[in-house]
């Protein structure tokens, strides 16, 4: 801290003069002054070592090694504690205290374990892998889609105004959650007795159930009590066989009626009968159409595109579509309005505690030329 003198010297000067004093005033400030500043240099300097020390030991404390008491939980094993109290007592404590979304009324699953679920899921239903997902936080949302694209108009040189103009339209459509549940009855005994493995069943049963149901309604679903399938959509573009069974020709022209922007990215769907007979089929020169895959956990190709299993396609008949083929990222939209809700009604006069979930999901056709169907002909 450093005082200036000189400001307070002026000032005592005339009272020092006026009381007749011998001594000369600026002397008497400047020493006083001087005091003063050394009193309060001493005071901060002894602040600052004492600050100094006190960081000193806390810097040494936290350098010191941990005492290790026991294992430290992973959040997923909290969550899974949690959803296991739940199950067992009905205590919703803790997941309250877990939860994190938003704009509901009930018991939301954590959100590791809510990933966790949507990442089996995954395993079991194709169409989520392929497709894009987006969460919402209604009921219901709407998406603007693309109806007329600009039109460039040829200019030569000098030409007068005005110039060649066009605006892209859109659209709205309508994205909406359904809910789908499922429900085990449990033993009150064996719950109260933790016989039953609640994480395993979470993580098999439960999420397979889910999985199996979500893979059903993005296939065929009606759109109305469900989301809308692919099969079910109007939107969807359409390749007509010239026969009643599958051949190469008619593999070669859905391959061909998909639009070349989309066909690189693009998938085949079928059931197993359909990939039985793609196995069968050869070329002019007798190879096999159907690639195998060389790295174990990736699909097997056709044309270079991949092809995964959907046991909801129809099997290759007259008048059927046993394949789907196209960009799903670019054509099919996932909305995850809830992940998972644990759920428990237990009644006081049962034996039985039902014991289960639900989620909330939509999904639709946003861009239906990025799809192609290869429809069998009518007998």
């Amino acid at each position: 801290m450093h005082l200036n003198p000189k400001a307070f010297s002026d000032a005592i000067e005339l009272k020092s003069a006026e009381e007749g004093g011998d001594e000369d005033a600026n002397a008497i400030v400047t020493k006083a002054l001087g005091n003063l500043t050394k009193t309060v240099d001493d005071r901060f300097a002894a602040v600052e070592k004492k600050a100094a020390d006190r960081l000193d030991k806390i810097e040494a404390k936290l350098a010191r090694p941990a005492i290790v008491t026991g294992t430290v939980a992973s959040d997923e094993e909290i969550e899974k504690k949690a959803v296991r109290a739940f199950y067992q007592t009905g205590d919703e404590t803790e997941l309250k205290a877990l939860s994190t979304v938003a704009g509901t009324t009930g018991i939301m699953a954590p959100p590791q374990l809510s990933t966790t679920i949507l990442e089996r899921i995954t395993t079991v239903s194709p169409i989520r892998e392929l497709s894009s997902s987006i969460s919402m936080t209604s009921g219901m949302i709407s998406i603007p889609r693309l109806v007329t694209e600009v039109e460039p108009g040829e200019v030569a040189e000098l030409t007068p105004d005005p110039r060649p103009e066009s605006e892209p339209s859109f659209e709205q459509i309508d994205l909406k959650a359904f809910e789908m549940a499922h429900f085990v009855p449990v033993s009150r005994q064996a719950l109260e007795d933790a016989n039953v493995d609640l994480s395993g069943y979470l993580a098999n049963h439960l999420v397979r159930k889910f999985g199996q149901t979500e893979r059903r309604w993005f296939m065929v679903g009606n759109g109305t009590s469900q989301p809308e399938g692919v099969l079910n959509s109007s939107e969807v573009g359409v390749f007509t066989a010239a026969t009643t069974t599958l051949t190469l020709d008619a593999i070669i022209d859905a391959f061909h009626g998909l639009k070349n922007g989309y066909r690189q990215s693009a998938a085949w769907l079928m059931n197993s009968k359909t990939m039985a007979a793609l196995h069968k089929l050869k070329d002019g020169d007798n190879r096999p159409l159907w690639q195998p895959s060389i790295q174990p956990g990736l699909p097997a190709t056709l044309f270079g595109r991949p092809v995964y299993e959907a046991p909801e396609m129809p099997d290759i008949a007259a008048g059927s579509t046993p394949i789907l083929f196209g960009d799903f990222a670019s054509g099919y939209l996932i909305a995850d309005r809830i992940a998972f809700e644990p759920l428990r009604e237990d009644r006081a006069t049962s034996p039985v505690i039902h014991i289960g979930g639900r989620r909330r999901v939509g999904g639709r056709v946003v861009m239906g030329e990025a799809i192609l169907k290869l429809k069998m002909k009518v007998a």
